[in-house]
């Protein structure tokens, strides 16, 4: 009934049965079964098509008003139980453009030096933010601004500059179109007046800084990505262009203020603001 639920939830947000299925990582089938079972359940339509979208029914709406606060709550009771034999340990979400570049040993640094058993998870930074309002995850390193929440705090953890690479480096002399991460993500709301002030173009937008470095490899063009994505993937120097004046992803730690509760989650923090 929870998983029902909480896709109820995601439908809500995305708007479309697809694009909830693309975040919760389950078939589209799966979602449509979930809400049946709802449906039936309740004895009531929950969701009723729109075009391509869907929209939720004044019951559905009245429904989420209701279990939206309970379910928090539940979760983190949940969580909290399954790490109450583990005192010490912290479950946290990084955006997989970090995790797969500078973030893995900069992070194990710091567990390493609390003695904190740690488990991670990597998504979009979009995806960690619902897992930390949802009680999920206990921290959560993103990529981009997720300061305007009220539900959870945002610190600066630090910012990565954006680089131009290409497969070859006469193709930077002069750049005008660029590959980069797509429009709905975090990191490019941050950006999207930065991006304008260069006067580039976005002629293609991917899921991921990575693909989009890989097709700038493939001499596809050029792409703009994080400086961690550049180095990671081996690009020769001479294949990286810093942009006149730099640009900049900011990269923030969120969380929730309940969880400073604990002392060692206090030094967890501290600990991470300073790598």
């Amino acid at each position: 009934m929870l998983e029902n639920l909480e896709t109820l939830m995601e439908i809500q947000k995305q708007g479309s049965m697809a694009r909830a299925s693309t975040r919760l990582r389950i078939s589209q089938s799966a979602v449509s079964k979930r809400i049946s079972a709802l449906e039936s359940y309740y004895d009531t339509k929950l969701i009723e098509k729109s075009g391509r979208n869907v929209v939720l029914t004044e019951a559905a709406e009245a429904l989420i008003e209701r279990i939206s606060p309970l379910l928090t709550e539940l979760r983190e009771v949940l969580f909290e139980k399954r790490n109450q034999t583990k005192q010490k340990k912290i479950v946290i979400g990084v955006a997989e453009s970090i995790l797969s570049s500078w973030g893995a040993l900069r992070l194990k640094k710091v567990f390493d030096s609390l003695d904190i058993e740690v488990e991670y998870h990597s998504h979009r930074s979009p995806v960690i933010v619902d897992k930390i309002e949802m009680g999920v995850y206990d921290i959560g390193i993103c990529g981009g601004d997720a300061s305007a929440s009220r539900t959870f705090l945002a610190d600066s953890l630090d910012r990565e500059e954006l680089v131009l690479v290409a497969s070859q480096k006469e193709a930077l002399k002069k750049v005008i179109e660029v590959i980069s991460i797509e429009k709905s993500s975090a990191t490019w709301k941050a950006i999207r007046k930065q991006f304008q002030k260069h006067e580039l173009v976005l002629k293609m937008e991917l899921e991921s800084f990575f693909s989009a470095a890989q097709l700038a490899k493939a001499d596809y063009g050029v792409a703009l990505v994080p400086m961690g994505v550049a180095e990671t993937l081996g690009f020769d120097k001479a294949c990286i262009k810093s942009l006149r004046p730099k640009m900049y992803r900011p990269i923030q730690v969120i969380y929730k203020k309940s969880k400073l509760e604990k002392d060692y989650f206090q030094k967890v923090i501290k600990s991470l603001m300073k790598i």
